[in-house]
């Protein structure tokens, strides 16, 4: 066993706490100590100390296009890339899943597939195929997957039926595109959306392209079953940012995704968000972080307790050097979350154990 001691530490009850420090065994935080606690019970047990730092929970990418990677070594570049941004878990999406899924991926970096079925190619046999897949990897807990619906409005109704059964025994999320109901009625979304519901299809179900799609607000997805995935390059406006932070405000469940890029650009959006909108200490309680972290958790493995910091859960978190990297510079004695950016980034820690983050 050893202790984590950092300044601060953003826990599960999304508050910044100073004053504690984590107690880990293996991968997994058994403790949360304050420093008299230390003295009485846990002072022979060796103690990291981050002067100067944030703790946060493990970031997540959900979900990242590597269909360019046509090779191990640009698949293995790409992911890389988010590591050293502080990202260790991540959904990678592919027109040729079988190819990526052979791929080795960065030490204690936990991934997750999409797996693409486009109505204009996606026949029986393709789902036949997919089951193969699904039956050869069900022994290993390191493959997990989900399905991605494209062009949805044009899959026959016996097979939308059998992918959601197949999802429903399996447990498997499901992306809907919103961007391709926009050429079709009000009536006729509104009859999809009951179809999809008696066949329970929009069940724990990933909602696609809602900023641009505003009048699926309110009436079709449902806070409890459904995540609204929200691109990063979506949110570079003010209306956008504004429509997202209203997203989450209201509960709703959403998570930030990088499509077809390979940066990690969460740091980039708290900026724009400090500075287009004065929310001070309501900035720094909203819920933003849930986006990359605790939202996140159900698309990878559900033991794996990582999207938040707390007794239990996986030792797996970023820290933050706040003082003497901080973008920011300022007199509070509490960090606001917009002060984070790449450089302040100085460890990432995936299941107990440190990641060497390589400089480019």
């Amino acid at each position: 066993m050893f202790i984590i001691s950092p300044k601060w530490i953003y826990f599960g009850n999304r508050k910044i706490e100073s004053g504690k420090s984590l107690l880990i065994d293996g991968s997994v935080i058994v403790d949360i100590l304050t420093n008299d606690a230390i003295e009485k019970k846990f002072k022979k047990i060796p103690r990291i100390h981050y002067k100067d730092h944030l703790m946060l929970p493990t970031f997540s990418e959900c979900f990242i296009d590597v269909s360019d990677c046509t090779s191990q070594d640009k698949y293995i570049k790409k992911l890389t890339n988010l590591l050293n941004n502080g990202v260790t878990k991540v959904q990678v999406v592919s027109g040729d899943y079988e190819r990526v899924i052979k791929y080795d991926t960065p030490l204690n970096m936990n991934v997750c597939y999409k797996i693409i079925l486009d109505s204009s190619e996606c026949k029986y046999d393709d789902i036949k195929s997919m089951l193969k897949t699904l039956d050869f990897y069900k022994s290993d807990p390191q493959k997990l997957f989900s399905i991605d619906l494209r062009n949805i409005t044009c899959f026959e109704k016996d097979l939308v039926i059998k992918i959601a059964s197949i999802c429903n025994e399996l447990n498997l999320s499901i992306d809907i595109h919103l961007s391709e109901l926009t050429d079709i009625s009000d009536k006729e979304v509104n009859n999809l959306f009951k179809f999809w519901d008696e066949i329970n299809l929009t069940n724990n179900c990933v909602m696609h392209d809602f900023l641009q799609i505003t009048k699926f607000t309110q009436k079709y997805i449902k806070k409890n079953n459904n995540t609204i995935s929200i691109r990063y390059s979506d949110l570079h406006n003010v209306e956008n940012i504004t429509l997202f932070l209203s997203l989450m405000k209201n509960k709703y469940k959403c998570v930030l995704v990088s499509e077809s890029g390979n940066t990690y650009m969460l740091y980039d959006l708290l900026k724009s968000i400090y500075f287009f909108f004065e929310y001070g200490e309501t900035f720094n309680k909203s819920n933003i972080i849930n986006s990359v972290t605790s939202y996140t958790s159900q698309f990878f493995l559900t033991n794996s307790l990582s999207g938040s910091i707390q007794n239990g859960a996986l030792a797996s978190f970023n820290l933050f050097d706040i003082q003497s990297r901080r973008l920011l510079l300022k007199d509070d004695c509490y960090p606001l979350l917009c002060d984070l950016d790449n450089a302040s980034l100085t460890n990432v820690w995936s299941a107990g154990e440190v990641i060497n983050i390589e400089s480019d």
